[in-house]
C-alpha cells in the first residue's frame, strides 16, 4: 500500500485479527511535540519525531522490570491511555523528603507521591520504616513502587510474588519476616496512603504501562485452556476483551482528546510546574481500494506518551478496517490533508507521483 502521509508524523501498517479470525488492516500514526519553550507558549511539533516503538521495552530484564514503552501497534484500543515515564524533582531544587507529582489533561488528573529512600527495621513482631532520605530527584516506574518477589530465603525454589505488582519492592511473606530489615520500601505511595506494613495490600503507584500479565489487564486476555490448544488455536479465545489492549491502569484511560486541553504536569520537571495545551487532535485519514475510498475521517488519538524528561510529548492515532480478500486490496492511504495535486491526480484516474524536490508553491504542478 502507497502512503501519502502530508503530516511529517511517522507511520506504518501492519495487520490484526480479531476473536472471529477476521484479518485487519492497522494503520498508526504517532507525532511527536516539544513542550513549550516559554511559560503560557504553544507546542511544536519536534524536528526529530519519536519512532514507531515495534516491541514492548523494559527498564531491565524482561519479565524483571517495568514496562518502559508497550509496542505502538495494538490492534484497537476503546479508550485513550495517558502514558507518562519520568523522574520527581524535588521543588525549587531543594533536597525532600517526599514530593507530591502529578499529571493533569482537561478534567482528567492522577497524583502520587514520592517518598525518599527507606528500609524496613523490626523491633521484635513490629515493623517501621526509616526515615526517608531528602533527594533532588528520583525516578517514578512500577520498579520502585509497592510489591515485588519474595526473594528473601535463598532456600526458596518458588518464590511467591505481590500480583498486582511483581517487579516492585517493599513486601514481603510472614514466613519470612525475620529477614526482612532491611528490605528497601518503595519509592512511590498514593497520597494519604502510608506504608506501615512489609505484608499490607497497598497499591501500586505509576504513570507507567500496566504488565501484560497483570491483574487489571490479564482477565480481558481470555482463556487458554486444552479446549482452545485443540479447538481455537492460533486464533484468539472467544472470551478475549478488547480492553486487553489498553495498556494503561483504569485510572489512566480517558475519552479520546479533540485538542486544546490543558495539560499539568506537577515536579516532573526541574521547573516544578509546566503547563500547555494540546494541539488539534484531529487527523484526517483516507484508505482507497483501487478507484474507491474504503474509509475516510478524521481520527481521534488513542494514546498520549509524555516524555519529560526529553521535554516531549507523542500523540498516536489508528484505524483498523476489515481485510475481505487480501491486505493488498489496500492501494493507497493518505494521512493529513491531500494536497491539490492528490486530489487531481485522483480525480483525473492518474497516479499521483511526488516529485523528489519541490517546492510548496511547486507541488501543485504535480500529479
Amino acid at each position: 500500500m502507497q502512503i501519502w502521509n502530508q503530516t511529517g508524523y511517522a507511520h506504518q501498517f501492519t495487520m490484526g485479527m480479531d476473536k472471529a479470525g477476521h484479518e485487519w488492516i492497522v494503520v498508526v500514526v504517532k507525532g511527536t511535540f516539544d513542550f513549550p519553550a516559554t511559560p503560557g507558549g504553544l507546542v511544536q511539533k519536534s524536528a526529530e519525531q519519536a519512532p514507531l516503538v515495534m516491541a514492548d521495552t523494559q527498564t531491565g530484564v524482561p519479565g524483571y522490570s517495568a514496562t518502559l514503552w508497550e509496542t505502538d501497534f495494538a490492534f484497537r484500543k476503546q479508550r485513550c491511555d495517558v502514558i507518562a515515564n519520568g523522574c520527581a524533582y524535588a521543588p525549587g531544587g531543594r533536597p525532600a523528603e517526599r514530593v507530591p507529582v502529578g499529571i493533569k489533561i482537561g478534567n482528567w488528573s492522577k497524583l502520587l507521591e514520592v517518598v525518599g529512600h527507606r528500609e524496613w527495621r523490626s523491633i521484635g513482631p513490629v515493623f517501621t520504616a526509616t526515615s526517608p532520605q531528602p533527594f533532588l530527584k528520583l525516578p517514578i516506574s512500577y520498579d520502585v513502587a509497592w510489591g515485588g518477589v519474595d526473594r528473601l530465603d535463598p532456600e526458596d525454589k518458588l518464590p511467591a510474588s505481590y500480583k498486582y505488582n511483581p517487579v516492585g519492592t517493599g513486601w514481603s511473606r510472614t514466613r519470612n519476616q525475620r529477614l526482612i530489615p532491611g528490605l528497601r520500601l518503595p519509592n512511590t505511595q498514593a497520597v494519604g496512603e502510608e506504608i506501615r506494613s512489609p505484608f499490607g495490600d497497598y497499591k501500586p503507584m505509576s504513570f507507567g504501562p500496566m504488565g501484560r500479565g497483570w491483574p487489571g489487564r490479564i482477565e480481558y486476555g481470555g482463556t487458554y485452556d486444552d479446549n482452545w490448544t485443540k479447538n481455537i488455536f492460533p486464533f484468539l479465545p472467544p472470551d478475549f476483551d478488547e480492553r486487553y489492549f489498553q495498556s494503561a491502569p483504569p485510572d489512566q484511560q480517558i475519552d479520546a482528546p479533540k485538542g486544546g486541553e490543558e495539560v499539568v504536569l506537577v515536579n516532573l520537571t526541574p521547573q516544578g510546574r509546566v503547563s500547555f495545551r494540546l494541539p488539534a487532535t484531529a487527523l484526517p485519514l483516507t484508505l482507497f481500494k483501487g478507484r474507491q475510498k474504503a474509509y475516510e475521517a478524521d481520527i481521534f488519538p488513542d494514546t498520549v506518551l509524555l516524555d519529560p524528561e526529553r521535554r516531549r510529548f507523542s500523540i498516536v492515532w489508528r484505524v483498523s478496517q476489515r481485510i475481505h480478500k487480501t491486505i493488498l486490496d489496500f492501494s493507497e492511504c493518505w494521512i493529513g490533508p491531500p494536497t491539490p495535486a492528490m486530489l487531481r491526480a485522483r480525480l483525473k484516474g492518474k497516479q499521483y507521483v511526488r516529485a523528489s524536490r519541490i517546492t510548496p508553491a511547486r507541488e501543485n504542478e504535480d500529479a
